[in-house]
């Protein structure tokens, strides 16, 4: 895995790309990726993620808890549920703090299907001279780590959500017909201020790194450090076939599993004292874990006071979740449920706005509540 940090004033920097015709996200255009690949190699982000995104999705819509065939909430030729969808949007917008919706529409206007396009492949097209960019350009090669270069001809060109009729029929019209026409994409941010938000991790992307990095050198350590290394001083060897049998006994007796190296040392000049033929001693482990100790908290801490996780929902020692009286982690679950309030109504929004559009009835009662992962305690009256 390569992870490259880019300066801190630049990795967010937007600029119009003038040869692929697209707002960059990021110095090169690699924003979401960088964020990914931070996030899946810290095991506190990644936990921090988890926990936000399940909390952003509840147990999913209150609605569909009664719909007994749940066939009737298929919302895209995927067979993706409307909960489904909740879920994979909950962990995108936990993760990026962006999310890109593909809506196609049939000849009456209404919305046949939803899905998400990853942060990873979404970019913000040309804008024109008020401003307005109304193109949005999915591409699954950005950091081209599936080809050398942009190949322009590969791009999906998709209009920006409008779900005027005119609108609609005009695009189409300009695509050259409903069967070549590719529907639109509704890009929400959790800054609508800007054209792409930062993600959570943002402001700790060193942080994610160095806890990233620390357990990639413990690992070194033991793959290629002295940790379990043997020394071996044996007498001369005659000639270089018995120097390679003796190897390979080495070899067989540490096993095709024990990853502990040998260092082999042959004396200049043959002894007469037996144990100085052959000497075997232990390379003490140059990994103390000490070291890491003071930084591997610090780091953690940050990055969960980055995503506003409360330590005690994630950590597992003794003085945080076992330590604690249950009434406290139930408090701390109510409180981190309010906290996660605004990520789930702009996800709510989204969904109502799109849905209620939708070509047959995904939920007539238009109620896009989303159920609590803990019911809020009432007070008792005495």
């Amino acid at each position: 895995m390569k992870i490259k940090l880019v300066d801190v004033d630049n990795r967010l920097s937007i600029k119009y790309n003038t040869v692929d015709g697209i707002f960059n996200w990021g110095l090169d255009n690699c924003y979401p990726q960088l964020v990914k690949s931070l996030i899946n190699s810290s095991v506190t982000a990644k936990q921090c993620v988890d926990l936000n995104a399940k909390y952003i999705y509840g147990k999913g819509f209150e609605f569909t808890q009664n719909v007994p065939d749940k066939n009737t909430l298929i919302i895209n030729k995927k067979g993706l549920n409307v909960n489904q969808l909740l879920r994979i949007v909950s962990r995108e917008f936990s993760e990026q703090n962006n999310i890109f919706l593909h809506i196609n529409f049939n000849a009456l206007y209404e919305v046949t299907s939803v899905d998400l396009i990853t942060s990873e492949d979404g970019r913000i097209g040309k804008a024109d001279s008020t401003g307005y960019a109304g193109k949005y350009i999915v591409y699954d090669n950005w950091d081209k780590s599936k080809g050398k270069k942009i190949e322009k001809k590969d791009f999906n060109i998709i209009d920006k959500f409008n779900p005027n009729p005119k609108v609609i029929e005009s695009q189409v019209e300009f695509s050259g017909g409903w069967n070549k026409y590719k529907g639109q994409i509704l890009h929400i941010t959790a800054d609508f201020n800007e054209l792409y938000s930062l993600s959570d991790v943002d402001s700790v992307l060193y942080d994610a790194d160095s806890e990233f990095q620390a357990a990639l050198f413990k690992n070194s350590g033991l793959r290629k450090g002295f940790f379990g290394a043997k020394l071996f001083v044996t007498k001369p060897f005659q000639n270089d076939s018995e120097r390679r049998d003796f190897e390979a006994t080495i070899k067989d007796l540490k096993g095709s599993e024990n990853s502990s190296g040998v260092l082999l040392l042959e004396a200049n000049l043959e002894s007469d004292n037996l144990a100085e033929h052959i000497l075997i001693q232990n390379i003490d482990s140059n990994i103390d874990d000490k070291k890491f100790e003071s930084t591997e908290q610090s780091t953690a801490k940050n990055i969960r006071k980055a995503f506003g996780v409360p330590s005690i929902l994630i950590e597992d020692s003794d003085n945080s979740i076992f330590g604690n009286s249950g009434e406290l982690l139930i408090q701390a679950k109510q409180m981190h449920w309010e906290n996660k309030e605004e990520e789930r109504n702009i996800i709510t929004d989204a969904f109502q706005l799109l849905f209620s559009k939708f070509h047959q009835p995904i939920n007539p009662s238009n109620d896009w509540t989303i159920t609590p992962i803990i019911q809020k305690q009432q007070p008792i009256n005495e």
